[in-house]
């Protein structure tokens, strides 16, 4: 049977930092990534398909609920033309995970494949305020999972975290909880792998998809940046004219190689690259204003986008 685990968590938890890591742990086997992003254009999956890795991307809709056949479809045709020992599954930060779950015990599917583990990545910094605003929702990644990975943990005080864990607990309290220093995480000891039959795993109540909540919009261009232009535009994204911006990531061109960037809820890191590759953007919020943020970005570059609406 070929091992599967799949990793959640809400917009901007650390997903796929944690997916990087688990990738160089298990990379003396056969596998796959299936990567589901909510919008057109992919972001994850080109940072990670050039570390070497083979990732396959559903774009475009959360795989839970309007992507499902092509999940299912995708599942097939990567167990019978890579043949993998293991497939990480990245669902969108948006994503039912108890759905996934369901979609993962269908027949033709349950047949192949076994879950090794389910694991939800917890936002420290974020985590009280997510659950107001996105209830049932949000908690079913947190009750369905098997392990809990606590990220950002550093950036809280003692009795912040102590909420959370608390509350996590109160949630679900057979899961594991894991706040360790992500750089001294190793696998599978941090993750409780499961190694039951797929059909006594759950039995969930269907949960609507939240994706008809949210908007997206998408960019590509081949403008040349500055780290300090960058800063500048990602600082401007929390006034709310330009609407409720949950989440943003994305790479755009420097002088030499790219800026890779990452945006939670005002928050945001900028990295450098020397990889060379076209500029991409994506974002995921509500509410937003177009007009505004074109203006925004156009100034920002002193040049015309192509801009995705969708």
């Amino acid at each position: 049977m070929i091992k599967v685990d799949v990793v959640s968590g809400f917009l901007g938890a650390g997903k796929t930092t944690l997916i990087k890591k688990i990738l160089r742990e298990y990379s003396s086997e056969r596998l796959v990534l299936i990567e589901n992003e909510f919008g057109e254009i992919g972001i994850d999956g080109d940072l990670i398909e050039r570390e070497g890795f083979e990732v396959y991307e559903i774009s475009n809709g959360c795989i839970c609920c309007i992507m499902q056949k092509d999940f299912v479809n995708l599942i097939q045709r990567v167990i019978k033309e890579f043949k993998p020992e293991r497939i990480i599954i990245e669902p969108t930060g948006i994503s039912i995970l108890s759905e996934v779950i369901e979609v993962l015990k269908q027949p033709e599917i349950s047949k192949e494949v076994k879950i090794n583990s389910l694991i939800t990545v917890v936002d420290c910094m974020n985590y009280l305020e997510q659950c107001d605003m996105f209830g049932e929702f949000f908690e079913d990644q947190i009750i369905n999972a098997k392990t809990l990975i606590l990220s950002k943990s550093q950036f809280v005080n003692s009795i912040k975290l102590e909420k959370i864990i608390c509350s996590l607990e109160n949630l679900n309290p057979e899961a594991i909880i894991v706040n360790s220093n992500w750089n001294k995480l190793t696998f599978p000891l941090a993750i409780n792998e499961i190694n039951q039959n797929l059909k006594e795993l759950f039995h969930t109540e269907y949960k609507p998809c939240r994706e008809n909540e949210f908007d997206t919009f998408a960019i590509e261009t081949r403008k040349k940046i500055t780290k300090k232009e960058l800063e500048s535009v990602l600082g401007e994204l929390k006034n709310p004219l330009y609407g409720e911006i949950l989440r943003g990531k994305g790479f755009l061109k420097a002088e030499e190689g790219l800026l890779e960037f990452s945006y939670t809820n005002g928050q945001f890191e900028i990295l450098e690259s020397n990889f060379k590759a076209s500029g991409k953007l994506c974002f995921i919020g509500r509410g937003f204003n177009e007009v505004e943020l074109k203006k925004l970005f156009k100034a920002f570059e002193g040049g015309i986008f192509n801009w995705l609406k969708f």
